[in-house]
């Protein structure tokens, strides 16, 4: 099948003997049924028809949000080969209202991450775009690797090796075979360098998150251990976060709650035991902040969908409560100003006919 069905050779993938390709237009219905689908995503949760959705990423370009996931099929376990191949793609401007795009990214069969792509993360450098994600041998062994983009619809690997390989690494238990943790990155600058932080496992048995730096976001340097309690396993989809007082948080899930850390130095946090949010989310992103009150969004564990909710660090307890109406998004100036179908015209995603 044509990578891109936009450019057309002539007409001829479209017509045959004068009539309709069957062939072509199954493809071109569900794709373009898959893009126009509705529900009240905020209530239910977003997911593309017919999939689940995973650890993600959220990319603002102008006033679109690119939303970056994994992408998986109902009941079948995310280690099962054949599942979690893909990353989905799909835009909003508001949050209540989804477009969704084609698949952007694949496993490459014959690469070191032929078994499962994870966590995809996206941020922009140089005029281009960069993918960290986490590529997976069908036996469940871990690395980090590197796509780059120019339009945000269309991934190309920036190297045939992974970029974070912590089998190089003294700390780290992290075999080439059997199965191995290195995952869900997430990646800021902090004015001076990129910094990566995932999921890692010390040689003692500890789950933590691991740092590593980059001056170009191709080549990174082995930081060490950022944080590190026995109390957990692992250390799922980091995020770190500087809050208002300057303390920088440091969230991640997994077997547990949605859970953070606070301390002084985004290079590495206390080994204390981590602070409960909320017991049946992941994967958290900050959308927006209105003084103690942030915009995010997870993923919920039991349906796995991409949900909004407020995060009010002014409560007695904070937690995060669930955003089910459109008019509760009003104080964080969300506001949708094209329909799905003149944003997708002005975006020029690949046309289907």
């Amino acid at each position: 099948m044509d990578a891109n069905p936009g450019k057309s050779t002539g007409g001829e993938t479209r017509r045959v003997a004068g009539e309709a390709n069957p062939d072509f237009t199954c493809y071109a219905d569900a794709v373009a049924r898959q893009r126009v689908h509705q529900e009240d995503w905020l209530r239910v949760g977003y997911a593309p028809l017919g999939f689940y959705l995973k650890d993600f990423c959220l990319h603002c370009e102008g006033d679109v949000w690119h939303l970056f996931h994994i992408a998986g099929t109902p009941g079948v376990s995310c280690g099962l080969p054949g599942n979690e191949v893909f990353f989905g793609h799909a835009t909003t401007r508001d949050f209540v209202t989804w477009e969704t795009h084609e698949a952007c990214f694949f496993i490459d069969v014959n690469g070191w991450d032929h078994g499962h792509v994870f966590a995809p993360y996206v941020v922009a450098s140089g005029g281009r775009y960069w993918m960290f994600y986490t590529g997976v041998a069908t036996d469940n062994t871990q690395r980090i690797g590197v796509a780059r983009s120019d339009d945000l619809f269309h991934w190309k690997r920036a190297s045939d090796r992974p970029v974070i390989r912590p089998e190089e690494y003294g700390w780290a238990f992290c075999p080439t075979t059997g199965g191995a943790a290195c995952r869900d990155p997430h990646v800021l600058h902090d004015g001076e360098r990129w910094q990566m932080y995932y999921t890692a496992v010390l040689r003692d048995g500890r789950g933590g998150v691991a740092r590593a730096s980059s001056a170009d976001l191709f080549t990174w340097r082995d930081e060490g251990v950022a944080y590190a309690f026995s109390g957990w396993n692992q250390c799922e989809s980091c995020n770190v976060q500087r809050a208002d007082d300057g303390r920088w948080l440091l969230f991640f899930g997994g077997h547990h709650a949605w859970s953070y850390v606070a301390g002084d130095n985004p290079q590495r946090w206390p080994d204390v035991a981590p602070t409960a949010l909320r017991a049946d989310i992941t994967g958290m992103e900050v959308i927006a902040r209105k003084g103690p009150r942030w915009l995010v969004t997870y993923f919920g564990l039991r349906y796995y969908r991409l949900l909004v909710g407020v995060l009010d660090w002014s409560a007695a307890r904070p937690t995060i409560a669930q955003v089910t109406k459109a008019e509760e998004l009003r104080e964080f100036k969300l506001q949708a100003h094209e329909t799905p179908s003149e944003s997708s015209a002005r975006r020029q995603p690949p046309a289907l006919t």
